[in-house]
């Protein structure tokens, strides 16, 4: 019975999933970064899944049609009080001390994480072949938390809830100047449907300002037939009139529940598909910060003032074991 309750539903998902009539043909070279940048013909914001799976960020930033369509790049690793030391260090001025920027965030993985590393380092590069009115500017979208005053898990507390900050650096020095942003945090802050995250409170005094992306990690069940379907990558895949906005949400990692029969991806506009999911890495932990004796006793102090679990994240120990047993692939 299970053998053919199985039969079945395969039989159920290659209908749902049939590969289109051009599989395996060639198909013209796609141009995912110029898709993306055509969204801020209708937007100020392009709101954008982080870290990235592979290397679009980067090759968007370096693309010299980049800066003539966006002012600003607001991160989720990035400490909105040290904005001064970033506004330096981007601006290519001797900055030794910059890497507080991502290590005092509320988020112990951003001190670990190399993707905010290299791209603060990638726009400081671009800007210094651009002239003034053209320069990019990388805002810090986390709380101003000052890690030196948090002793008890009281002093932490008005930090806790993120959206607030991310709002409001993005009201104040993005849609208030009348710029555009790239905006590049984990998709809980970005949907529309997200309720009390950052890109829906924003969009309750701007409807419509956001245009929000989500990253290709691989479906939830049938997921060669799927990639198969989106064809050639790189690609960007506007939601809205395609084939994806037809699939069940649970094929989607949401991360969230939605009623039975709820379709496409709530909450995102358009999917980017880097590479399929079998080819995509994990970010590797940063090596600086591991061999940084100093750092990781800072953390320590940091977890035993939250009253940290000992399997919780804000243990460095905790990050370590995680990244000695997992694999090199995202689905490993």
């Amino acid at each position: 019975m299970r053998l053919f309750r199985t039969v079945l539903a395969v039989l159920a998902a290659a209908t749902l999933v049939a590969a289109p009539a051009d599989a395996g043909q060639s198909r013209p070279p796609s141009d995912p970064a110029g898709a993306l940048l055509a969204a801020f013909d209708n937007h100020a914001i392009v709101a954008k899944s982080s870290p990235d799976v592979g290397t679009f960020v980067f090759d968007l930033i370096r693309d010299p049609r980049f800066p003539g369509r966006v002012n600003d790049i607001v991160v989720e690793c990035g400490n909105s009080r040290l904005q001064p030391l970033l506004d330096a260090y981007i601006a290519g001025g001797d900055v030794p001390d910059v890497k507080r920027v991502w290590r005092e965030t509320t988020q112990p993985s951003c001190g670990f994480s190399t993707h905010d590393e290299k791209l603060f380092a990638l726009v400081r590069q671009v800007n210094k072949t651009l002239p003034a009115e053209r320069k990019i500017r990388v805002l810090a979208g986390d709380p101003p938390v000052d890690w030196s005053r948090v002793h008890t898990p009281a002093d932490f507390r008005p930090f806790e809830d993120r959206d607030p900050t991310i709002a409001s650096v993005v009201k104040t020095e993005v849609l208030r100047k009348h710029r555009k942003a790239l905006m590049l945090f984990g998709l809980g802050h970005l949907q529309h449907d997200g309720g009390s995250a950052a890109v829906a409170r924003l969009e309750r005094e701007y409807p419509g300002v956001a245009y929000v992306v989500a990253d290709h990690f691989g479906f939830t069940s049938d997921n060669t037939r799927l990639e198969q379907r989106l064809g050639s990558w790189p690609a960007l895949v506007p939601l809205k009139g395609s084939w994806l906005s037809t699939l069940d949400t649970t094929y989607f990692p949401t991360n969230r529940d939605y009623p039975p029969g709820t379709k496409g991806y709530p909450g995102v506009d358009a999917y980017l598909y880097e590479a399929p999911a079998d080819l995509l890495l994990r970010e590797p932990l940063s090596a600086r910060a591991m061999l940084d004796a100093d750092y990781l006793t800072e953390l320590r102090r940091r977890a035993t003032a939250l009253d940290a679990p000992p399997d919780s994240i804000e243990w460095p120990e905790v990050l370590f074991e995680r990244e000695r047993t997992s694999g090199i692939l995202l689905r490993g």
